[in-house]
């Protein structure tokens, strides 16, 4: 996979109290210093992922010792006069003194191999024909590795440097390996190459000291550039570096799981502001029509991050930014909490609706040029169909012209739901969460259906009129109607709370043996009897979600707590002698532990949702994690878009993937690849991924590439040698030759179109999810100008058994 556009301008040196932003235009990376990491993290240049705030955190116990005196002015002599040489070769002796003197990469913790003496076993053949190998290479215990590698351009990553990383890149998957160091003396870039993603993080010399002393970008430089993250512990072990961004990759799905549930509490909150609007619909409208309609509607906002996240969209338009962007308005709603009359405003929820709108719709106007994309999600609802779920999508969009729904405080929270999670972080011996900003463009598009299909185990209720209903906030969080509870004896609510004790001791194990593939463990499935309803209410940050309810209600729940508290023996009791004191603090725990005993109180006739196993699981619905879709995708694909090497005269299928020789591209092109349950499109995804990276090779391999001109043209189908000289049908052509540092970047964008347009094929029987697949595909061609609808032919909608 190509490295993520990088900025043209080189970064300038920042004074401390103002870090620069990430390279990423309008991210916020979720290792903010918010959270204890390593010191200047934030301050660094990042390509993708490398580490999440947990990982950063937990690596600080790296941390080097200070740096000698005698060695911090060597460096910083060394330091000036490569920054003052900028633009000369790479300064090989400053690499050496930085990585052994600085970092500790010495004889005593392993030994370097440099230049010549690198043996010509380190050098692979890259994509373009190149051969390819570190400019020098150490090795320690354990099969430890550190492969450093030289460029002598101005700025990593721009103009023709972007060449470099591309081959490093390649370097490392052709062997297998995933980390090396990329320097030309005044950046210094760590890189992470994995299965079908990449990421890295990037020092800049010219901020290393400030105002005379050490910055913190070099602790951090010095820890992760240390012989104790890059050697193993065993051999044959994964050294704690690698294991680190491993991790932070299986974090994402954490991640995702965390922010799964926020997204259904941004449903929630949707539903409860327009909680009167929707009673006009009366029993017209299923409930679960409803919510359907309402996580439609929270699923728009979402893919609007995503795509706003990926530059997909016009941010940055002074007109967008001001009027319809989601992140603007996030930032103004955050800016406006604070005034007297924001709880009274109602202005962004019709913003809103207006850039629904406009996607669906496009904008042909000078100052807002915006391509039409249509699709199915963005649809208006039509309040005269005879489909139950236009007729709520419609309440959703036109009740705010015509009563009071959805305040101005509300859509904050929604918001602030969807673009906050919690992460867990360790503190000593134990470990917290904590509010981090999710970065959707690091988030992977996968988990787009993460974010949805956690959706799919929950039904939308009313609390009975006069009866309010109570979630417990034990067990599996039961929400049972008040007049129920209150009419059980002391005995029944002993074995109430003894049954949640088990279903919370046994949850985890249960739900994983029934699921292995759910988004997470432990959630909680269906109540035996029938009877009580399971549903989590407590905010992901930990705060009570506890609404105002009339009075009456809310000291009916009180006085029932206090009674459940006892019978269920959750306080130790007191003996009879007992003195008052004694008696009044008594009272006060029992007091304290039926406030926490329960969550919330729903009032009569209030909407709310509850979790229902049988609604994902009874429909067969299975969520396929990325760690394993790529490699069943690789596995299963490699076969028929390479040849094996061979053996003895026999294809040896056995052989690594760097000696498979890439088929001719229009033989990969001719491929099909079908998905009959292809839910929000992980599988997909993974093969679009799999067959771009196949054709680049292929093309370079086969010699369809050739100049011409200030272009390129690239002969896909291999017509050229037809009988007619001027068919032209299989070609494509690249607005620059094929040593420019955009070719690669330019002919992969095609590339992904002619894979997701000529390869892929999908099915389902859930129509949102097919809707996610298809925007999940669109997200990762990155091509403004594709509608939504242009694989509305490739991803249906039905049953694949019939």
């Amino acid at each position: 996979m190509p490295t993520k556009p990088e900025p043209t301008k080189p970064r300038s040196s920042r004074s401390r109290s103002s870090p620069s932003r990430s390279s990423k235009t309008g991210s916020s990376k979720t290792g903010s210093s918010a959270v204890p990491g390593l010191p200047g993290w934030d301050r660094l240049r990042h390509g993708g992922l490398l580490f999440d705030a947990r990982r950063s955190a937990d690596l600080r116990r790296f941390r080097p010792d200070p740096l000698p005196a005698p060695v911090e002015d060597e460096l910083r002599r060394l330091g000036t006069k490569t920054l003052d040489a900028a633009g000369a070769e790479t300064p090989s002796s400053f690499i050496t003194f930085v990585l052994t003197k600085v970092c500790g990469f010495s004889v005593r913790s392993g030994s370097w191999l440099r230049g010549n003496a690198v043996p010509p076993a380190e050098s692979r053949r890259a994509i373009t024909g190149e051969m390819e190998k570190p400019r020098a290479l150490w090795t320690g215990e354990h099969g430890a590795r550190l492969p450093v590698f030289h460029d002598d351009g101005k700025r990593l990553g721009i103009g023709k440097s972007r060449r470099s990383v591309s081959r490093v890149v390649e370097w490392l998957r052709a062997g297998n390996e995933h980390l090396a160091l990329l320097t030309n003396g005044r950046q210094w870039r760590l890189l992470f190459a994995g299965l079908d993603y990449d990421a890295w993080c990037e020092w800049e010399l010219d901020s290393w000291f400030h105002e005379g002393d050490l910055a913190d970008e070099v602790e951090t430089l010095r820890t992760l550039l240390s012989p104790a993250l890059w050697t193993p512990s065993e051999e044959g072990a994964d050294p704690p570096l690698l294991r680190a961004i491993r991790d932070t990759r299986k974090g994402q799905a954490e991640i995702s799981e965390v922010l799964g549930e926020r997204v259904r509490e941004a449903v929630e909150i949707l539903i409860r502001g327009h909680g009167e609007a929707l009673k006009s619909l009366g029993d017209s409208v299923a409930p679960a029509d409803l919510y359907r309609a309402a996580c439609r509607v929270v699923m728009r906002m979402v893919v609007v991050l995503y795509a706003e996240s990926r530059g997909l969209l016009p941010t940055g338009n002074a007109l967008y930014d001001d009027s319809y962007g989601l992140g603007s308005l996030r930032e103004r709603l955050e800016r406006d909490a604070a005034g007297r009359s924001f709880a009274e405003s109602r202005a962004a929820w019709p913003r809103i609706l207006a850039l629904f709108s406009l996607i669906h719709d496009g904008s042909a106007h000078s100052a807002l040029p915006v391509f039409a994309y249509g699709g199915d999600l963005f649809a208006r609802g039509d309040a005269g169909s005879d489909d139950g779920l236009s007729r709520a999508l419609s309440i959703f969009e036109t009740a705010c012209f015509e009563q009071e729904t959805l305040f101005d405080d509300r859509v904050r929270e929604m918001l602030e739901k969807l673009t906050r999670t919690t992460i867990r972080v360790r503190q000593g011996r134990a470990s917290v969460r904590v509010a981090a900003p999710v970065d959707f463009s690091d988030l992977s598009s996968e988990y787009l259906g993460v974010l949805y299909e956690g959706l799919l185990d929950y039904e939308l209720k009313t609390a009975p009129q006069d009866d309010p209903v109570l979630f417990l906030a034990v067990g599996n969080q039961p929400a049972l109607p008040l007049s129920r509870l209150d009419a059980m004896d002391d005995k029944a609510l002993a074995a109430l709370f003894e049954k949640s004790k088990k279903e919370d001791s046994t949850g985890d194990e249960a739900e994983a043996e029934a699921d292995p593939a759910a988004p997470s463990a432990g959630e909680p499935e269906t109540a035996e009897d029938g009877d009580e309803e399971s549903a989590t209410s407590e905010d992901a940050t930990g705060e009570s979600a506890v609404p105002e309810a009339a009075s009456g209600y809310r000291t009916r729940a009180d006085d029932w707590a206090r009674r459940a508290v006892v019978a269920a023996k959750l306080v130790r009791k007191l003996p009879a002698s007992a003195s008052p004191e004694r008696r009044l603090v008594h009272d006060r725990k029992i007091a304290a532990e039926a406030r926490r005993l329960t969550a919330r109180l729903v009032p009569p006739g209030e909407w709310y949702l509850v979790r229902w196993g049988g609604t994902r699981k009874g429909s067969g619905s299975f969520y396929t994690r990325p760690g394993l879709a790529i490699p069943t995708v690789q596995r299963t694909l490699r076969p028929l878009a390479y040849d094996p090497p061979l053996q003895n005269g026999a294809p040896n299928r056995d052989a690594p993937a760097a000696e498979w020789t890439p088929k001719k591209p229009e033989d990969i092109l001719a491929l099909t690849v079908c998905d009959p349950a292809c839910g929000s499109g992980t599988f997909p995804l993974a093969a679009l991924r799999f067959l771009t990276d196949a054709l680049y090779a292929s093309l370079h391999h086969h010699g369809r590439i050739e100049p011409d001109g200030e272009r390129s043209v690239v002969r896909l189908l291999g017509l050229a040698d037809s009988e007619d000289p001027d068919d032209r049908s299989g070609e494509e052509l690249i607005p620059c030759p094929p040593d420019d540092d955009r070719f690669q970047e330019r002919l992969k964008a095609i590339l992904r179109r002619y894979v997701v347009e000529r390869c892929l094929y999908a099915v389902d029987l859930d129509p949102l999810a097919v809707e996610l697949c298809r925007l999940s595909l669109w997200i990762e061609t990155m091509d403004k100008e594709l509608p939504f609808g242009f694989l509305d032919h490739k991803i249906k909608c039905g049953n694949a058994l019939v």
